[in-house]
């Protein structure tokens, strides 16, 4: 069997993976392998519309323009579409001090106007009229539709065993292949963190539990609704059900599997129930949980090993929808122009 030799070695086969290997084959950085862990690569529930929302804090400003950005310019280079469709965003909570155009503020009764299974008892929200969803799965489809055709490699059930840095590049094992790549870039999800912790490598990002509990809610409801304060999410999925998330530190070990948050689940449903017509009755059509990179104050910088070659860009919890396009643009141009940026190699 022939050693997987390549330029650029991309671990990840989710939106961010595929995101860095658009870019690099676009600019036509060298060959570009993809691997992954999966037979089936997965970017999320499957015919479910996931929202895409911006960070309140003002840092990310450039960050989540260009995420608009690339998502309008998709539907042009990639040729696919991909699933992008605007609806709102309500967003319980005072707005926040420097919101942009487009947020507007409704009391109580103006809410329930709108949408008739929201309480006139409940709270002051924001409206974020250019709030979207987008659909995780065609956008991960039109993304290899376009390595496919570019020249990329792909190949699953291949998960990562061994990573060492040298010199003259990176020796790996992928599944039964070993080869040598000038640069990996590590998209891995949470499993990104193990990787680099394996290699002593330092990094502000922190592990959550994110659990999604899709719920038979017919009532007339926004497409989504987003708890600022309590990173809660209520989304239409586009199924005709809606999808609930609910995110919680992760507290100990990484490698525990993903506990769905029943209580949490409870909890939720009690505070929202004179709010929310049904909920305290609603149908839990299934529940799942899986570990995520929590959200950043600010955004990453490009992760990078000692040597500068092996990275990542990183995530921001419930906005990596949104910005994991940029994020990874940005991973890409910084080490294709040398700056190896975000070097925090524990001298220990």
């Amino acid at each position: 069997m022939q050693p997987l030799n390549c330029d650029h070695l991309v671990v990840g086969a989710g939106s961010t993976g595929l995101a860095v290997v658009d870019h690099l084959l676009r600019r036509e950085a060298g060959s570009v392998v993809l691997v992954d862990a999966l037979e089936t690569p997965s970017v999320g529930p499957f015919g479910s519309r996931v929202p895409l929302l911006e960070p309140t804090d003002g840092r990310w400003q450039g960050v989540t323009r260009r995420g608009w950005e690339l998502y309008d310019g998709w539907a042009d280079w990639l040729e696919v579409d991909p699933g992008l469709r605007r609806c709102g965003v309500l967003m319980p909570g005072e707005p926040i001090s420097g919101s942009r155009d487009g947020i507007e503020v409704l009391d109580p009764a103006d809410t329930s106007r709108r949408w008739p299974a929201l309480s006139v008892d409940g709270p002051i929200c924001c409206y974020d009229q250019y709030g979207s969803t987008v659909d995780p799965v065609a956008v991960a489809g039109a993304l290899m539709w376009r390595m496919r055709k570019s020249g990329g490699r792909i190949h699953t059930s291949a998960p990562l065993s061994s990573l060492v840095e040298k010199d003259d590049g990176v020796q790996f094992t992928a599944g039964s292949r070993e080869g040598i790549a000038s640069k990996v870039f590590l998209c891995a999800g949470v499993s990104t963190l193990s990787i680099l912790e394996r290699h002593s490598v330092r990094h502000p990002f922190t592990r959550e539990t994110n659990s999604i509990f899709t719920l038979d809610l017919s009532v007339d409801l926004p497409p989504v609704i987003y708890w600022r304060d309590e990173r809660a999410i209520l989304v239409d999925n586009g199924t005709g059900s809606r999808d609930l998330y609910l995110r919680r530190a992760l507290e100990g070990s990484e490698s525990v599997m993903p506990a769905v948050d029943w209580d949490g689940f409870t909890d939720f449903c009690k505070r929202h129930d004179d709010w929310i017509e049904n909920l305290s009755s609603v149908v839990t059509l299934k529940a799942r949980a899986e570990h995520r990179i929590g959200p950043l104050e600010d955004p990453p910088e490009p992760i990078s090993s000692a040597g500068g070659r092996i990275v990542t860009p990183g995530a921001c919890g419930e906005h990596s929808a949104l910005v994991f396009p940029a994020l990874a643009e940005m991973v890409v141009e910084s080490h294709l122009s040398g700056r190896v940026g975000g070097l925090l190699e524990d001298p220990a």
